[in-house]
């Protein structure tokens, strides 16, 4: 009776066991790899390719004159040692790191506060605030690089007109601001954080609203402060989207190229170069394709290993989900 009773029980299904047959289980298991097959397909296409050409380029020596023999020896790591070797790029490398953290910081600050502002101000103002970041975001940056250098131009610029006007700084006219490497600079700065400022206030200001109005209510009732609020409450519960935008700010101030090759081309006297515009100048203007790729690829290098570090530094901290 025993065995009986014991064999009945192993022949009825097992609760744990799916009772879906094992050909759909292999379907929707391939399912998220079919949806994901296409993007990634473009993605191999369009910004693979062109990145297996950048690298073997790096191994060539490839100049004015490869374009008309169509030869371009393979030198191996010839143009990574010149380039590394070259004091002019440390010096480019430094500055690029200067302006990159002087972006980050203002972006993220100003970024955080304004996003905090549009929270607690009315409809109609914030609908007028945000369609003003949509249209600073929307402008090209070869048109918004312009822009500033009109409104800073000697003689005619409005933006010196209204200094001078205010006669704190003295007569400022005739004062050309992109002709001085640290004025240059400046000017550089606030341009990239101005176009870049729509993006960050609008992804934080999604990231503020995902946050529970009751836990708002708890600190309060608990008796939090200000202070012990955004930092206990809404500061870790943003970290996720403040590693994503730190990350891709440092991305994109790096390689920003439009707006120091249209207000300084680099100058003067190479003081505003960064690494896009030295990699540029290496490639297009001195003719050095070979350096000017291995220029890209170190910089390639130097963000990947910043972001995997990074991230890992948050994810082992706890601070990423």
């Amino acid at each position: 009776m025993a065995l009986q009773t014991q064999g009945a029980v192993s022949l009825g299904p097992d609760r744990g066991e799916s009772r879906e047959p094992a050909p759909a289980r292999d379907r929707r298991s391939r399912l998220p790899y079919g949806l994901v097959a296409p993007a990634v397909i473009v993605l191999a296409v369009t910004l693979g390719y062109p990145v297996v050409r950048l690298v073997v380029l790096s191994f060539q020596k490839f100049d004015s004159r490869s374009l008309f023999t169509g030869e371009a020896p393979f030198v191996g790591v010839a143009n990574y040692t010149d380039v590394l070797a070259d004091p002019a790029f440390w010096a480019v490398l430094g500055r690029t790191v200067v302006v990159t953290a002087a972006c980050v910081a203002a972006m993220m600050a100003l970024g955080f506060a304004l996003a905090r502002a549009l929270t607690r101000t009315s409809a109609w103002a914030r609908l007028v605030f945000v369609v003003c970041l949509v249209l600073v975001w929307a402008m090209p940056m070869v048109s918004a690089a312009l822009i500033w250098q009109w409104l800073f131009q000697p003689q005619y610029g409005v933006a010196n007109w209204m200094l001078t006007q205010l006669g704190v700084f003295g007569d400022l006219t005739a004062r050309d601001w992109f002709s001085e490497p640290g004025p240059a600079l400046v000017l550089i700065i606030v341009l990239i954080v101005w176009k870049g400022l729509p993006f960050v206030i609008l992804t934080m200001y999604a990231a503020l609203l995902q946050i529970p109005s009751a836990l708002y209510e708890a600190s309060g009732i608990d008796g939090a402060g200000a202070w012990q609020t955004l930092r206990r409450i809404t500061l870790p519960l943003m970290r996720p989207v403040l590693a994503v935008l730190v990350v891709l700010e440092v991305i994109w101030s790096v390689n920003s190229f439009t707006p120091f090759w249209v207000l300084t081309q680099g100058g003067p006297s190479g003081e505003t170069t960064t690494v896009s515009v030295y990699a540029y100048v290496q490639a297009f203007t001195a003719n050095d394709y070979g350096a000017g790729s291995a220029i890209s690829v170190i910089t390639i290098v130097l963000l990947s290993v910043f972001a995997v570090l990074y991230v890992r530094r948050l994810t082992k901290g706890g601070e990423v989900a």
